[in-house]
């Protein structure tokens, strides 16, 4: 799965999936920059993998059949072993350039977007003084208080919601840990 995962263009799928919720190969090529055809293909291969399904069970046109997300998200540190870390650094690099293409999109927009979306952002960096198992914590509360606003868990579309990009990378910097290279 990881392998597969750090092609770009299906994580790009996959997290516009998780964003927006079911959605057809049409409309998700025109988010990725892809064609619909190859974008078909991106999706039958994260189906294969169990990440994504057809949204409904209607045997017409599959063109027209919107594809959803079967997870809220991935845990990259699950499972696998050290033969693993070359494809997960490589999805959490696909991954995070994705989201910093959305930043970058933010940022060039936000003049544009309603007062109310522009006071909300949180634009923050903190260079936190922590121990390995304190960051781990802050990490645990960050998603706790998250989680219940992911689409794929969320019942209801509040009125006036839009599809936010939360985003936390918590690392420590190697040049302060003794020992590391």
């Amino acid at each position: 799965m990881l392998a597969a995962l750090a092609v770009p263009s299906r994580l790009a799928i996959l997290s516009h999936l998780l964003s927006v919720g079911p959605q057809t190969a049409t409309q998700c090529a025109e988010i990725v920059g892809l064609t619909a055809s190859n974008c078909s293909w991106h999706l039958r291969e994260l189906a294969r993998l169990g990440l994504v399904e057809r949204a409904d069970a209607d045997t017409g046109d599959a063109r027209k059949r919107p594809w959803q997300a079967t997870i809220t998200g991935i845990d990259l540190d699950a499972g696998g072993g050290p033969g693993d870390d070359l494809a997960r650094t490589a999805v959490r690099s696909a991954w995070f350039a994705d989201t910093d293409a959305r930043f970058d999109d933010y940022l060039r927009h936000e003049k544009a977007l309603p007062a109310a979306w522009r006071d909300a952002a949180v634009i923050n960096d903190y260079a936190v003084l922590v121990t390995a198992d304190e960051l781990a914590e802050i990490g645990a509360r960050i998603d706790e208080i998250v989680r219940p606003y992911i689409r794929a868990t969320r019942a209801e579309t509040p009125t006036g919601s839009a599809v936010a990009s939360v985003s936390v990378r918590g690392v420590v910097d190697p040049r302060f840990v003794e020992g590391a290279p």
